[in-house]
């Protein structure tokens, strides 16, 4: 009896110690969801595996390698510690093991000395998210055909844009507001690749917001790394000096080695550009005790070359302003003298023309107003003109398939009747009637058909897209906005009345943005699934309150939205000033 309850008490104390260290890994894994790899590590410390199962210690040298890597850097004793996770997971946890593969597939990225099996990595991890429909995972998979993309693809750019606006509409969906903003991150990124300044800093600002609520130190260092390199190439200095600074200030913080040297580089070339050379030479420094000793006596002479250019920028600085103490010294009468003679003429000047520039200006303001108006209003001709061709075209068909079809279809059938009154046999009647019968079912089959055909409309990848795309590109030929168009899964039949009904939409959209937004940079999505239709309109203009108010609305969204409900649609805007605006619609296909 005794022995029996000290063996339940072993087993009870067992059990909570197996379950206090199971615990260790939760803490380990929340620690590494807000970028905190240092105290992730001391917590790491104190786990015993002793006592864990295969699943347990899978999961362990998993959070050992996630923490080695972000902390060293080092790639080497990574990539085996997540071999040993993997071959310990097995398909016991799916979840988990794409983790690991994630891991080994960015592991081998850096890697050259092993064999490389990534693309056989994302393809199980893509059966995995096939397997689970799991929205996470499913982004995860776009991510590896990104980067499956060939570099030299002259179509590179577009694809992966493409790709990632997808996964941002499926994160959208699924509420996955984290992963929504990593997406919009990325987009930012891949126009910085691209090298379209101006849309990836449109992008970046979007996701600020996703960046600093996410709490992620890691992710955080790399937006503002990646915003101040943007600054630097729109030679817009001081903002990139601040961008970089704030994270180096993060970097150093949590001691997160991988990022330090890029930023420091970066950084010292923005105050170059910026001609402060003193500064340039300290963040140089810097950056040379980050090297290593192969790269350490060009880095140096780098560094002399701009103590030189410092030094020599400092005398001709002291000798422009002995010249200009002379100078001034020589014409202060005669300054003094026509000062007051060229202000009058000049106050004179500007009164006469002030009023003249206001004028113009406003005219200038007009003209353009129109010539937006009359681009949409083109545009929608064209449009609607294309849809009466198509319809047009749809009758001819229809009426020659009437008369070749069904109009010898009918006089058979009438041939056939005459034939049952005029030789009615009891022999031969029942074949006439058995034929006769046939051919009324291969009739109304034939009708069927034709209504079925009559009612789907055209392609949308045909129809819809090209004209969108045209209007944008209209609109980009202005020099006033850059508009981009993205489409996926849209090689579908869509009915003309809904067809027409999202281009105008888009088209107001659109015409908002050019009239009253100030933006320089907007974007289209047209996203297609199984039930509906997803379409998301931004820009990087000045926002707005995104109350709809009936009566105050001068810009259409009132009309606009209630054509959405008639359609048993929804429509978000999410717009606020200084930050832009993106208008969500989903529109149901019946």
């Amino acid at each position: 009896m005794v022995k029996g309850i000290l063996y339940s008490v072993f087993l009870l104390l067992f059990s909570l110690q197996v379950s206090s260290q199971s615990n260790l890994l939760d803490a380990i894994q929340e620690k590494h969801d807000i970028g905190a790899y240092k105290k992730a590590r001391e917590i790491l410390l104190k786990v015993d595996t002793t006592s864990f199962t295969r699943l347990e210690k899978s999961r362990f040298f998993f959070v050992h390698a996630v923490s080695h890597i972000n902390i060293e850097g080092e790639m080497q004793e990574t990539y085996k510690t997540l071999l040993k996770a993997k071959k310990l997971v097995g398909k016991k946890d799916l979840a988990l093991l794409f983790e690991i593969n994630d891991e080994l597939i960015y592991s081998q990225y850096s890697l050259v000395q092993v064999e490389s099996t990534a693309n056989e990595l994302m393809d199980e991890n893509c059966l995995i998210a096939q397997k689970t429909q799991d929205p996470d995972q499913l982004i995860g998979c776009n991510s590896y055909r990104y980067m499956q993309i060939a570099q030299d693809d002259p179509l590179a750019y577009e694809k992966k844009l493409k790709l990632l606006h997808y996964s941002r509409v499926i994160a959208a969906k699924a509420n996955l507001y984290r992963i929504a903003g990593n997406t919009i991150f990325n987009i930012a990124a891949t126009h910085e690749f691209g090298q379209q300044y101006d849309s990836a800093l449109f992008y970046y600002e979007k996701s600020k917001s996703f960046i600093e609520n996410k709490n992620y130190i890691p992710t955080t260092i790399v937006y503002y790394s990646n915003l101040g390199y943007t600054y630097i190439q729109l030679k817009r200095y001081d903002e990139a000096i601040e961008s970089l600074r704030k994270a180096l200030e993060l970097s150093e913080s949590q001691d997160l080695k991988p990022y330090k040297s890029k930023i420091l580089m970066n950084l010292g070339t923005a105050y170059v550009e910026s001609g402060d050379f003193e500064k340039s030479s300290k963040i140089f420094e810097q950056v040379i005790a980050y090297s290593n000793e192969k790269n350490e006596n060009n880095r140096f002479n780098a560094l002399q070359e701009l103590e030189a250019k410092y030094q020599v920028q400092e005398r001709k600085l002291e000798n422009a302003e002995l010249s200009a103490d002379n100078e001034r010294q020589k014409t202060m009468i005669i300054s003094i003298a026509g000062s007051m003679f060229v202000l009058f003429l000049g106050g004179l000047f500007v009164y006469k023309n002030q009023d003249k520039k206001r004028r113009l200006a406003l005219q200038e303001i007009e003209i353009e107003r129109q010539r937006a108006d009359n681009l949409m209003k083109n545009q929608e001709l064209a449009t609607i003109d294309a849809m009466i061709a198509g319809q047009e075209k749809e009758r001819k068909k229809l009426a020659s398939e009437l008369h070749d079809d069904l109009g010898s279809s009918l006089t058979t059938i009438r041939l056939y009747f005459e034939n049952l009154k005029n030789h009615f046999k009891e022999d031969t009647s029942k074949e006439i009637y058995t034929r006769t019968d046939k051919l009324l079912e291969e009739t109304y089959a034939t009708i069927r058909s034709m209504s079925h055909s009559r009612h789907n409309g055209v392609l949308a990848s045909k129809g819809l897209i090209p004209t969108v795309q045209k209007l944008a590109q209209n609109l980009t030929d202005t020099g006033k906005i850059k508009v981009s168009v993205y489409s996926h899964d849209m090689d579908r039949t869509i009915e003309n009345s809904l067809e027409l009904n999202i281009f105008r939409m888009i088209q107001e959209l659109l015409s908002n943005v050019v009239k009253h937004a100030g933006a320089s940079v907007a974007a289209v999505n047209i996203i297609g699934s199984k039930k509906s239709i997803n379409l998301m309109v931004e820009d990087n203009g000045k926002g707005f309150e995104a109350k709809i108010n009936q009566k105050a609305d001068g810009m259409g969204l009132y009309s606009i939205e209630k054509r959405v409900e008639e359609m048993d649609g929804t429509m978000d805007i999410d717009s606020s000033a200084g930050h832009g605006t993106t208008i969500t619609i989903e529109i149901p296909i019946i």
